[in-house]
């Protein structure tokens, strides 16, 4: 998922990118179509595999493809504008824009940095107690914005081990690893934008999927254990040399912000309205996305007068456009009958096998995707035809869809998921803690879904239709 903002001098290697770019889609306009592989469907795989190629290359600006993206659909594929632009009519890339515009406001006021610094307080502020007040800071803020946690917390967990003194070693990635998954792993029980975008990317065959945001909670309840034992498993696995107490460093920079602003207060008195609104999502049946959009530009209104004009100018739209066009991936394949094609293919090899093995291919096919793809790109690719396959073995799409949202999580190096490489990219963890730290994870992942968290979906009833 990464943007061009340099112009990129053209190596040899850099050639050979631009050419197997544009090389490899174009031979897919020489397989023979016929009642099946359409000339519609050949021409959607076309333009399809040389965007998401552009996306791990970024060898081409990513907003500027992600805008002829959906027009490539309409005027070349001659795929339904209705579909490829329906994305724009969900409240994904609006939650998105909310989401980063209250990060903006959030951060401007400082209010990001005193939930922060008074978590870790809370825990103690021991190297333990830092870690254990990540894992609540994470939680705390993935609430209130969710999904714009990962350079509040990269930039705390940096600005913290240097504040220390900290040598590069296993105190920097504790506390580095710490502050990644808690900006990261609060989605597998939070309501967050990767659920809507896989749920709009799997619409075209599974229909609407709608769970209120305290249904989201329950149903994934069982993952707050396994958020909690990873936390557990940094303080064993990346124990510090020597004592760590930065309590009076936190309380030096809690004095330094001074008392709660006025504006602060307002900002988490507009949290609590948003807080209320998902709460009671069951009885006015408004989608729980809408409210991130909602509330945070009340901030704009009379009574609130918080929010400047360079918030919301300062918003990566780029990031929101990016995301419709990746949906728009899914909604084309869905109206141009993609998913049907590779369900047809691939159903009689899965024929007679169980649900649990089901599950365990789609695993290992996106944790070896990982290497080759971003996540945006795997699941705006594959969640489709997935979740065509995973409907006809009776599995429930909305179980189907958190399973997804885990499974790309699993990585091994830095380069695999963006989100991650941005604390890796501070230059404070040894590539082999960062491995080593990724593939216990990767491994503890697997047994808790497989041990622990299908057979507790299974229970409730949530596994199957």
């Amino acid at each position: 998922m990464s943007v061009q903002t340099v112009k990129q001098p053209m190596s040899t290697k850099n050639s050979v990118i631009m050419l197997m770019t544009f090389i490899l889609p174009l031979a897919i306009l020489l397989i023979p179509t016929n009642e099946l592989f359409t000339p519609q469907i050949r021409m959607y795989l076309t333009i399809t595999l040389f965007a998401i190629l552009t996306f791990i290359f970024g060898n081409i600006n990513q907003t500027a493809i992600s805008i002829l993206l959906p027009i490539g659909y309409v005027v070349l594929a001659k795929a339904p504008a209705a579909a490829v632009f329906a994305p724009w009519s969900l409240y994904i890339p609006w939650f998105i824009i909310g989401g980063l515009f209250l990060a903006n406001v959030m951060e401007r006021t400082n209010l990001l940095k005193r939930i922060a610094y008074n978590s870790i307080l809370l825990t103690g502020a021991s190297y333990n107690g830092i870690i254990w007040g990540l894992s609540l800071a994470g939680v705390a803020l993935f609430l209130l914005i969710p999904g714009n946690t990962v350079f509040p917390l990269a930039a705390l967990a940096y600005g913290l081990c240097k504040a220390l003194e900290l040598e590069i070693g296993k105190e920097t990635a504790g506390i580095t690893m710490a502050a990644a998954i808690s900006s990261l792993l609060p989605g597998w029980f939070i309501f967050n934008a990767n659920w809507g975008l896989l749920t709009g990317l799997g619409k075209g065959v599974a229909g609407q999927v709608d769970l209120t945001w305290i249904q989201y909670l329950m149903y994934n309840s069982i993952s707050i254990v396994f958020y909690a034992f990873m936390f557990w498993v940094i303080t064993k696995m990346f124990k510090p040399a020597v004592p760590i107490n930065a309590k009076e460093y936190f309380k030096d920079e809690l004095l330094k912000l001074g008392k709660m602003s006025f504006d602060e207060k307002k900002v988490l008195i507009m949290c609590g309205m948003l807080f209320v609104f998902l709460l009671t999502t069951q009885y006015h049946k408004v989608e729980a996305g809408w409210g991130f959009v909602v509330f945070p530009m009340l901030l704009y209104f009379p009574g609130f007068n918080v929010a400047t004009n360079e918030d919301i100018k300062n918003v990566n739209y780029g990031m929101a456009i990016f995301t419709a066009a990746c949906m728009g991936i899914g909604t084309t394949a869905g109206v141009l009958g993609l998913g049907k094609v590779v369900a047809t293919v691939m159903l009689p090899m899965l024929a007679g096998k169980g649900v649990m093995f089901i599950f365990g291919v789609v695993y290992s096919m996106i944790f070896s995707l990982n290497f080759l793809m971003t996540p945006l790109a795997i699941m705006s690719a594959f969640t489709l035809p997935l979740t065509e396959i995973a409907m006809s073995f009776g599995i429930n799409p909305a179980a189907w869809y958190m399973f997804i949202q885990i499974a790309i999580d699993a990585i091994i190096l830095p380069y695999e998921y963006v989100l991650y490489l941005i604390f890796f990219s501070f230059g404070i963890v040894k590539l082999s803690d960062f491995v080593k730290f990724q593939a216990a994870k990767s491994v503890l992942t697997i047994i808790f879904v497989f041990v622990i968290l299908i057979p507790f979906w299974r229970l409730i009833g949530f596994l199957m239709m």
